[in-house]
């Protein structure tokens, strides 16, 4: 033990049992079998290797690549290294090359002990992992599922917020990538539904039918009238929830700058205290602030815009003077999840901001908007520029831009 780094603590007892002994390289506490040490030894022969971290580190700079072996593998894999090559067994940030890869030139790890032995590099092409923000982007796309929770896995439930029903859910990516299972089994077109269910759901998007009782299944066109132009349509639910639209003369498909809009600040007092600048359509088929406060948010103040143009250019500009001009921090700085809107929010109190700003309040906040948009020349464009306590019952439901 003595002649490969390991100092024993305590008598020995038998070869196979756990021997607590210290690293004599790097001081650890370590419990290695004396059967296990001596086994290394006869093979390979006595050597001050030490414990198990120690003697990884040894084999990894033994087997560190040179200078022409680097380039080769380097050329082979299809990457680009980021930060200097150290060895063979730490992860080396580098960015994938590889046409159609999912991380599109965004940085990943990759360990060259797994390129010389064959393996890809990058194990997001292998399709062995799911980057988190990839994993966002497909729940939210094919899912149609705005997730309240950070990635867990492929495999586990991941709680979010159906953007079709707002119903709180938790599929599996994987049955949504590649199981063709819908997200929600509240508004799935292959569910059920007795004529009455049929009817709420679809005059929860925006249709009106001719008669409750003509009602079939998800998959057969049910004639009614566009409850928004009064055109005559024939949509089928399962049509309504894969996002077709039942009109097709004034569908709406997400944010539309041309339609009215409101700018909203909210404020959630649990610690560290935040607040939230945000858009929304400003209509009441809307669920945007409904999930918001489902997620402990509340609105502070909204402002409306006639034009949803003028409401993004608000947010803007707010954006751009909170973050930039200022300085101040936003969530992705801080770490925070992106499910939960980081780019857009804000700490009340942070004391390594500069005077006056280790302070904040709501109010000082809106007081931003307001100033923002007299700037920009909306006052005496818009109707109605005064700060609201509250937004109005059918706008509290406004769908995510």
């Amino acid at each position: 033990m003595i002649r490969n780094s390991l100092k024993p603590k305590t008598p020995f007892t038998k070869a196979t049992d756990r021997w607590p002994s210290t690293c004599a390289r790097c001081g650890a506490d370590v419990s290695p079998t004396y059967d296990s040490i001596a086994t290394k030894a006869r093979k390979h022969g006595d050597s001050p290797r030490g414990c198990r971290p120690c003697a990884d580190r040894d084999l990894a700079e033994a087997n560190k690549l040179d200078e022409a072996e680097l380039l080769a593998s380097i050329v082979a894999a299809n990457i680009e290294p980021l930060e200097p090559y150290r060895n063979n067994s730490t992860p080396w940030k580098c960015r994938c090359l590889n046409q159609g890869c999912p991380r599109k030139g965004k940085p990943i790890k990759v360990t060259m002990k797994t390129v010389r032995r064959g393996g890809m590099a990058c194990k997001y092409c292998a399709r062995h992992e799911i980057h988190p923000d990839d994993a966002f982007e497909m729940m939210l796309e094919l899912g149609q599922v705005r997730p309240t929770a950070p990635y867990p896995g492929v495999d586990q439930p991941w709680p979010g917020d159906c953007l079709r029903c707002g119903s709180r859910v938790s599929p599996r990516l994987h049955d949504v990538k590649n199981g063709g299972q819908g997200a929600c089994q509240d508004c799935a077109p292959n569910t059920p539904l007795t004529p009455a269910q049929a009817w709420d759901r679809a005059v929860s998007y925006r249709v009106l039918p001719n008669d409750k009782a003509a009602f079939r299944n998800t998959n057969t066109p049910w004639e009614g009238t566009c409850m928004d132009c009064l055109a005559p349509v024939s949509p089928s639910l399962g049509n309504l929830y894969r996002g077709q639209g039942a009109c097709n003369a004034c569908k709406r498909t997400g944010f539309n700058d041309q339609k009215p809009a409101v700018v909203y600040l909210l404020h959630r007092s649990a610690e560290p205290a935040m607040a939230k600048i945000g858009i929304c359509e400003d209509a009441p088929h809307n669920t945007r602030l409904k999930l918001h406060r489902g997620n402990d948010w509340e609105v502070a103040y909204t402002l409306p815009f006639m034009v949803g143009l003028h409401a993004r250019l608000v947010e803007s500009a707010i954006k751009r003077l909170w973050f930039k001009e200022r300085g101040w921090e936003d969530g992705r700085a801080r770490g925070e999840a992106r499910f939960d809107g980081y780019t857009e929010t804000v700490v009340l109190h942070d004391l390594g901001r500069a005077e006056p700003w280790e302070q904040l309040t709501a109010m000082a906040l809106w007081t931003d908007v307001l100033i923002q948009a007299g700037l920009l020349g909306f006052a005496p464009d818009e109707a109605q520029l005064s700060p609201a306590p509250a937004i109005t019952a059918g706008q509290a439901g406004s769908a995510a831009v």
